[in-house]
């Protein structure tokens, strides 16, 4: 089959233009099999330039994949897995030829956008990028690196954001909660109690009002000495003080007759 025709339709792409078909295929393509206007072509270089077509293509898709921002080779294999691509292995070692998968940079990099842009604290940045199935030495030799002074400043901005937004619980509930959120978010127990410490909750007023809430809501259903014993427990349960419950349920009692 003859070539009647090349145009360029891409930035590296062309459509071969042959007496019965065309084909569209990209430059290295074009390179290799070294096609040129008016040469012949047989049907089994015709196929060859389609399959080679087909590599390229997916391989224009990964550059176009790692060209967007840094990623790692986990990332790139989980790509080509979606893409349903049978050669894995030999693009991945073209691609690591070419100098793509640096994993020194690519775990810096990484650190360094996941602190800087979100909430996220070194636990949970260290447990991300082994999942990704980075060295455990290079991973916690690049987690150390972090500023510790600003580990601490963002939690601190956290927890301070998180008790000031408390309105409905008592002083050890809502620490108990920011504890356990705090956590989840990759900071260290020792950490977070350290900084909680340094905060005392005057809670007096809520739980008044979460008392008298109580009451108006389940003194129809209740009373008497039942009453204040549903309510206590009900407070208790909310990590209040005992004192401070008897004291609020004795103010009650006397307002409401109780």
């Amino acid at each position: 089959m003859k070539i009647i025709l090349i145009k360029k339709i891409g930035k590296n792409r062309y459509e071969i233009l042959l007496e019965n078909e065309k084909i569209k295929t990209y430059d290295t393509v074009m390179l290799k099999y070294q096609i040129a206007l008016k040469k012949e072509l047989s049907e089994e270089l015709v196929e060859q330039i389609k399959e080679e077509t087909e590599k390229a293509e997916i391989y224009e898709k990964v550059i176009q994949f790692l060209n967007k921002k840094l990623r790692s080779e986990k990332e790139v294999r989980d790509f080509l897995k979606k893409q349903e691509v049978e050669e894995v292995e030999e693009l991945i070692e073209r691609l690591k030829s070419q100098g793509f998968f640096h994993e020194d940079i690519y775990i810096e990099a990484y650190i360094h956008d996941r602190f800087s842009f979100t909430i996220d604290g070194p636990n949970k940045i260290r447990e991300d990028l082994l999942k990704q199935n980075f060295p455990f030495e290079k991973v916690e030799k690049a987690i150390q690196k972090i500023d510790k002074k600003e580990v601490k400043n963002k939690l601190s901005k956290f927890i301070d954001k998180k008790m000031n937004l408390n309105h409905k619980y008592s002083e050890k509930y809502c620490k108990q909660k920011i504890l356990e959120q705090a956590q989840l978010l990759g900071y260290s127990k020792e950490l977070i109690e350290s900084i909680l410490e340094e905060y005392k909750l005057d809670h007096s007023v809520i739980l008044e009002q979460e008392a008298r809430k109580l009451y108006q809501r389940y003194s129809t259903k209740k009373s008497g000495k039942e009453l204040i014993f549903f309510l206590k427990q009900k407070l208790y349960q909310k990590q209040y003080p005992m004192e401070d419950i008897y004291n609020i349920l004795e103010k009650l009692s006397r307002e409401y007759h109780i």
